[in-house]
């Protein structure tokens, strides 16, 4: 019955059925009602001679012929009630198998390949609704297949990567070493190089003494002189690099005025060497500041060194050194060419003119050490005059070396 019923509604569509739904209730109405009034009229011919006659002598016939018709009625409708309800528990169930079948589906679908197939849904709607879900369900697998050689790809790219990294990890390790090794190698270079220059660079100074105190000086032995000198400046800078970071430098309470003076006298020669002259300005209130004598020396020599090199031949350098309550200024101005970067010539290796000489890195010191101490700077330098500031915070003239 089932598979006969099956084959006869899978060519309707759900429309098609309520209205032959609403056709066969109407068929059987039709059909009950003819029935009761045939019945009725057959009923009411066959004794409608003596049908009065007794309701007038029997008043209780007419009630039971009411009851009669109604007990009709009432039982045309339960056997309608009865139909409509049948028809639409079938109807419900074939609806909910077709739905049960869609669920499944779905339910399935992630998991494993599968389609619904339409000849076995009861209503054309369903079969429409059921192509429709196959044609997704070829696109989603479709999709998922080449996503899944799309992962697959990626996880050997990755893979590959992965080990082309750790390759090159490896041969960064290594080459770090080796970095970190010559990088020792040079600093332990550097350091016997500056050990063993400072004894014949002290032999060299000595003996220009000893000689200007026995025959007197002379323009070859100014020279001699004024080149050791500036040997000793670098040999200073080299000596710094290399300790900075292993020994401490302690503070204490130095004139800046008076060190300036004896800096002065120091550089003296080398700046008459190269036809300059200082002019020193003293401080006119007392220039104590609190600083480490081995940095105060670098910012200082080097200021000193770079306008002896830079500076117009035949000039003077004019330095000075001024104080009030707050901190002191230590200055060096002279007529040399403008510079061009204010703030590149604080780089390492940066030098404006490549022909002079030095390595570019005095400055690069200077700059080090004042962002330690805490001291600003200040430049300004145009085509007549270039000016260099230090601004050093106050000190006491107490002694505060550890």
């Amino acid at each position: 019955m089932e598979s006969w019923l099956q084959r006869r509604l899978s060519r309707i569509s759900l429309r098609e059925l309520n209205f032959y739904t609403i056709v066969f209730i109407l068929f059987f109405t039709v059909i009950f009602s003819s029935l009761l009034i045939y019945d009725e009229y057959r009923q009411f011919t066959t004794a409608s001679e003596d049908t009065f006659a007794v309701m007038r002598n029997d008043p209780h016939a007419l009630k039971s012929r009411l009851i009669k018709i109604i007990v009709e009625i009432a039982t045309l409708a339960l056997i309608l009630f009865g139909l409509i309800v049948g028809i639409a528990k079938i109807v419900n169930s074939m609806i909910g198998r077709d739905m049960e079948r869609f669920l499944t589906f779905f339910e399935s679908i992630h998991e494993k390949k599968m389609c619904i197939v339409p000849n076995d849904l009861y209503f054309n709607e369903f079969k429409k609704m059921a192509g429709y879900a196959n044609e997704m369900a070829a696109v989603i697998y479709e999709q998922k297949a080449s996503l899944y050689t799309l992962n697959a790809s990626l996880e050997e790219r990755v893979i590959q990567k992965t080990h082309d990294l750790e390759l090159k990890n490896e041969a960064l390790k290594e080459e770090q070493k080796f970095s970190q090794g010559l990088l020792e190698s040079h600093k332990q270079f550097i350091r016997y190089a500056i050990h063993e220059t400072h004894t014949p660079l002290s032999v060299i100074m000595a003996n220009i003494e000893l000689f200007s105190m026995n025959e007197g000086r002379n323009r070859y032995l100014a020279k001699i002189e004024a080149a050791v000198k500036n040997i000793f400046s670098i040999y200073d800078d080299l000596s710094y690099l290399v300790k900075k970071d292993q020994i401490d430098y302690p503070k204490k309470a130095i004139d800046l005025g008076e060190y300036v003076q004896k800096r002065l006298e120091f550089f003296d020669e080398v700046a008459q060497f190269s036809n300059l002259k200082f002019n020193y300005l003293e401080p006119k209130f007392v220039s104590w500041v609190q600083f480490n004598e081995t940095k105060l020396q670098r910012v200082i020599d080097n200021n000193l060194t770079n306008a002896i090199k830079y500076t117009k031949n035949g000039e003077e350098i004019r330095v000075g050194v001024q104080c009030d309550t707050v901190g002191c200024i230590f200055w060096v101005e002279s007529r040399s060419q403008k510079i061009h970067d204010p703030q590149k010539i604080f780089e390492a290796y940066y030098r404006e003119r490549k022909k002079t000489d030095g390595f570019g890195l005095g400055l690069s010191l200077v700059k080090s050490i004042c962002d330690e101490e805490e001291v600003e700077i200040k430049i300004s330098s145009d085509s007549e005059l270039t000016r260099f500031e230090y601004h050093f915070k106050k000190g006491s003239v107490e002694n505060t070396s550890s």
